[in-house]
């Protein structure tokens, strides 16, 4: 993993604890508190990378993902899960896993200024992969309580 990852990750780490502060959370918070302040920490990243008036909401889905397998990878849900990956096709979850996996080496602004220019549909599938798969890695590192 490069460094602008590592920097980025800890920045993300930061920008929830300073809504947690400004929220006045005192205490540990729930796990879907967290990734929603991540979500909502990412698709500012997007908006601002995005060209001026450029709606950054793509779909109303409120569905969460459950943690992929593999560290650079998503898949469609598990048996006894529902997941908004299971309704997606093969081809665009391949299209995801790349650019996930071009987060860990290339960083997350590198790739969300490539994945911008791409369907709306497929960046907000990857928006919610990225979500969660940043949310795991934050609390893998002890960035996020």
């Amino acid at each position: 993993m490069d460094t602008t990852f590592e920097a980025e990750l800890t920045a993300l780490s930061e920008a929830i604890a300073a809504e947690e502060m400004a929220e006045g959370v005192t205490s540990a918070t729930e796990s879907a508190v967290d990734r929603e302040r991540l979500h909502l920490a990412l698709k500012e990243k997007m908006g601002e990378l995005l060209p001026s008036g450029t709606p950054t909401d793509t779909t109303d889905d409120t569905t969460q993902v459950p943690p992929p397998t593999h560290t650079t990878s998503v898949s469609k849900g598990a048996v006894g899960t529902k997941s908004y990956l299971d309704d997606v096709d093969d081809a665009t979850v391949a299209k995801v896993n790349e650019y996930v996996a071009l987060v860990f080496s290339h960083g997350i602004q590198a790739t969300l200024r490539e994945v911008i220019n791409q369907d709306p549909f497929l960046l907000d599938v990857f928006h919610d992969a990225l979500t969660d798969k940043l949310y795991g890695e934050l609390k893998n590192r002890g960035l996020l309580k």
